[in-house]
């Protein structure tokens, strides 16, 4: 009997340590199990965000190829520089020669005026001649030779140029405003002598003289305050203008004057001409005859104003 109950209770004794041991086992699977899931799920987030961020990388290789919003490439050349020449006419028969002059020659055909910038490179393609001018005062013709493309001189004296061409070569000839690849420069021949050479446009980084009026002249007594000299030589009224005092002038010699004004020109005290200078820099055109000057400005430029005699 007490074995049949020491048998029984070893069985309900092996039973329950099954059973919990099986229990035991369970949680560790359901533990790895939910740790294993948890992984997972970060890994699955991580891809998640850097899926998220891929669109911005796209976008900077976007800009990076330079495209436009219709997804062609910007065209990133500069474009080729103009033929002036292209619709301009021509006056066949002549060629402006090294005095300015507008010469008869069968074999010649020139340009009418081109507009021009002293800061440019310009080329011409062909052997040809380039007349300078500043407005239709001439200054010089140069010689650029046989063959081409070349560079044309600089002159900041002028504003326009003329181009002469033989006909043969009329239908190779092409100018630029640029310094084309290929092209010499330094191989003009100035073919203008020295005392048929126009002055052109004033560059005051390079006038030189004596000063006759300026600065050290401005006392109350060498100005008239609140007038000017008309076109008919009348004193007028004028609210902050002034006229200087009658000053010492030859028409022989060359003056410049730096601020805009207008010149009243006598021979003695006799009346006889008022010119107006809008652009200045500038040259004082000269009247033969005349041997004082008066002028007449705006008291805005009264610390600018100077009139020097060029050497």
């Amino acid at each position: 009997m007490r074995l049949l109950l020491f048998v029984i209770l070893s069985g309900i004794i092996l039973v329950g340590c099954n059973q919990e041991q099986q229990s035991e086992d369970e949680n560790a699977t359901l533990n790895e199990t939910s740790e294993e899931d948890s992984a997972e799920n970060n890994t699955s987030e991580e891809e998640s965000s850097e899926e998220s961020e891929a669109p911005a990388d796209s976008s900077d290789e976007s800009e990076d190829d330079n495209t436009e919003g219709d997804g062609s490439p910007e065209e990133s050349e500069e474009e080729p520089p103009e033929d002036l020449l292209g619709g301009a006419s021509f006056k066949e028969g002549y060629w402006i020669n090294y005095k300015g002059e507008d010469d008869p020659r069968d074999h010649m055909m020139r340009s009418d005026y081109i507009d021009y910038d002293p800061e440019t490179d310009y080329t011409v393609t062909v052997a040809s001649y380039v007349s300078y001018y500043y407005g239709e005062a001439f200054i010089k013709t140069n010689n650029y030779g046989h063959g081409g493309p070349k560079v044309i001189e600089k002159v900041p004296e002028a504003d326009r140029v003329v181009i002469s061409v033989e006909k043969v070569r009329s239908d190779e000839l092409e100018f630029y405003d640029a310094a084309m690849e290929g092209a010499a420069k330094g191989e003009e021949v100035n073919t203008t002598p020295e005392e048929f050479v126009g002055r052109g446009r004033l560059v005051e980084e390079n006038l030189s003289g004596q000063i006759m009026f300026g600065q050290e002249f401005l006392a109350e007594e060498n100005l008239m305050r609140g007038e000017v000299i008309d076109e008919n030589g009348n004193f007028v009224e004028e609210e902050d203008h002034a006229v200087t005092e009658a000053l010492e002038y030859d028409p022989s010699a060359s003056y410049a004057i730096t601020v805009p004004a207008s010149i009243s020109y006598y021979r003695g005290s006799e009346f006889m001409e008022t010119m107006e200078i809008e652009d200045a820099p500038a040259y004082i055109p000269a009247v033969d005859g005349a041997n004082y000057i008066n002028i007449s400005f705006d008291e805005e430029f009264i610390y600018e104003l100077n009139v020097i005699e060029v050497e």
